[in-house]
C-alpha cells in the first residue's frame, strides 16, 4: 500500500539523514566503531540521495524516484543487518534495526510516478 507521496518522502530523506548523525551521540554509542560510523555514512549518503533525486526535495534531479526508492530499500536492509554483519549485536542493534526497518518502510509506501516499478 503506497500512503506517501514524494514530497513529503523528500523532507522525511532529510529529516532522517540529519537525524541519522545525531543518534550515536544520543544513544552514546561508542565512538570510531561500526556501531556509530554506520550511522554518520548512513546520514550522508541520505542526504546525498536526497539532493540528487529528481522529486520535489531534490536539488540536482540527476535520480529517478523508483531507482532513489530501490536503494533505500537495499540499503535499509543492509543499515537493519548491519549489527549482525559487523558483529556488534552483542552489544547494541535496535537503533540500526529501528532505523533500517524504518527506512524500508518509508520506501516502499512511497508513491512513484511509474508503475513498472510500483512493487518496490
Amino acid at each position: 500500500m503506497k500512503f506517501l507521496d514524494t514530497k513529503f518522502h523528500g523532507y522525511l530523506d532529510y529529516t532522517i539523514g540529519i537525524l541519522l548523525l545525531f543518534i550515536p551521540s544520543v544513544m552514546h554509542l561508542e565512538a570510531h566503531t561500526a556501531q556509530s560510523l554506520i550511522f554518520y555514512i548512513f546520514g550522508i549518503f541520505t542526504l546525498f540521495l536526497a539532493l540528487h533525486t529528481d522529486y520535489e526535495a531534490g536539488l540536482y534531479k540527476l535520480l529517478p524516484v523508483e531507482v532513489h526508492v530501490v536503494i533505500e530499500v537495499v540499503t535499509g536492509l543492509f543499515f537493519a543487518l548491519s549489527p549482525w554483519i559487523f558483529g556488534f549485536a552483542g552489544k547494541v542493534f535496535f537503533p540500526h534495526l529501528f532505523f533500517g526497518v524504518m527506512t524500508i518502510i518509508i520506501s516502499l509506501g512511497t508513491k512513484t510516478q511509474n508503475n513498472s516499478l510500483s512493487r518496490f
